[in-house]
């Protein structure tokens, strides 16, 4: 086996060299976990992120009375501040032993095959671009795949032309292996849709089609193949401005709460928050923080208050929305002004006004305790002032009209959405 190994490196050191950079990262991540004894998902994450994968992360907040992780409204922030080059090393990391051997199997195959036939710089080209294209469309929607099966399903469409010309390739990689190659793209769709596994479908998609696109151009030998290889090399060029919107995704309405989180200029952060509330209005906290931040500016916080009731029609299971709804219904020194507070209360909930006047617990008139400043007195980031502790009071029952939501899914912070289309 080792010198069937050692033949192979030497035949096939392109392929040999790409694959041992993802088992040597793969081992990294191991040699972390155990040397910061981490275990579990969290300790396996943590890694991939420490050894510069892309990973989604949250503002940690140091409070006792809060964990972040019951609504983990956040992003791939690294991502957002300009590290472009976790793409590519996510391409690298995998899931698993099983993950990993997978793709090992499939590359080393597919790679004998196609790195003869290709000059080695532009083979190395095409294994680097093939998977970092083929990751782009994952982080658009929102999601973290680590692997290489983007470039392996590339290297796939690309030996479908290839074979057309090169009698060895067509011998080799017959019919079946394109049956079984296909059938394992249209299984990962099922395996997906049906909740079994987690795939990267779109990167195998964008992998698959990048791969024929670049076995159209090899193959080529009308009189217009030199201008369509020069066309498709300089097509190329169009990963900058595609990089430059994922690391700015501004259809992502969590992009300008982190935005917001960044700018020391209260009017500034206001904008980008009720941007970030109008792209994303089942993130509980981006409009809790909008809240906030308007909370600052007023002397009688009508804004606020309505801004956290449109918060919480979305969001019913955030306590904390409710915690700040009561401190910023204290505000209301007058009868004037809580009559005009209880009619936009009444707009915004029309038949449940009464329900949720009970369970803000509009007529106590304790005060909620909070670590946030009063009104007026900082310009600061607005963080602290979403800790607010809870009232040890016992809340009202509000049957049989329940007002709240289940609790949030961890892996899904809009879960807790009611009645909005996002």
């Amino acid at each position: 086996m080792l010198h069937s190994l050692k033949r192979f490196c030497s035949r096939y050191p392109v392929t040999a060299l790409f694959l041992a950079v993802a088992v040597g990262l793969f081992l990294a991540v191991q040699a972390y976990r155990i040397s910061h004894r981490t275990s579990g998902q969290n300790g396996f994450d943590d890694a991939l992120w420490k050894l510069g994968a892309v990973q989604p992360l949250v503002f940690v907040h140091d409070h006792p009375l809060i964990e972040e992780k019951d609504y983990p409204t956040g992003g791939p922030f690294d991502l957002w501040a300009g590290e472009w080059w976790r793409i590519l090393v996510s391409g690298f990391h995998h899931g698993d032993i099983l993950h990993l051997v997978m793709n090992c199997v499939a590359i080393a195959f597919l790679g004998h095959l196609i790195e003869p036939v290709m000059r080695r710089w532009v083979y190395v080209l095409f294994l680097i671009l093939a998977t970092f294209i083929s990751l782009l469309p994952e982080y658009y929607w929102e999601h973290y795949p680590v692997g290489l099966s983007g470039a392996a399903f590339a290297m796939f469409g690309m030996l479908i032309l290839l074979r057309q010309t090169n009698e060895h390739i067509a011998e080799v990689f017959t019919e079946r292996e394109i049956h079984w190659g296909l059938g394992w793209l249209f299984l990962c769709f099922v395996l997906t849709y049906l909740g079994i596994m987690n795939i990267a479908n779109a990167a195998h998609v964008a992998g698959f089609l990048y791969g024929l696109l670049a076995g159209v151009v090899l193959i080529n030998q009308s009189r217009f193949a030199s201008l369509l290889r020069y066309a498709f090399v300089v097509s190329h060029l169009l990963l900058i401005p595609a990089t430059w919107l994922i690391c700015h995704p501004y259809w992502n309405g969590k992009y300008y709460w982190y935005l917001a989180r960044h700018s020391d200029d209260l009017d500034q952060r206001i904008a980008y928050l009720k941007k970030g509330v109008e792209l994303s209005p089942g993130e509980p906290k981006i409009g809790a923080e909008l809240a906030l931040s308007l909370y600052r500016t007023e002397k009688v916080p009508f804004d606020s208050w309505e801004t956290i009731l449109q918060s919480l029609k979305r969001n019913r299971s955030y306590e904390k929305g409710v915690d700040l709804a009561r401190l910023i219904w204290k505000q209301f020194d007058s009868d004037e002004q809580k009559a005009k507070a209880l009619k936009k209360m009444s707009e915004i909930f029309g038949s449940e006004s009464e329900a949720w006047s009970d369970r803000l617990q509009l007529a106590q008139t304790e005060m909620v305790q909070t670590d946030a400043p009063p009104s007026g007195v900082s310009d600061g980031p607005t963080g602290d002032l979403l800790f607010l502790n809870r009232s040890n009071s016992q809340k009202k029952s509000l049957k049989p009209r329940d007002l709240t939501a289940p609790p949030v899914d961890p892996g899904s912070p809009q879960s807790a959405v009611e009645g909005v289309t996002l």
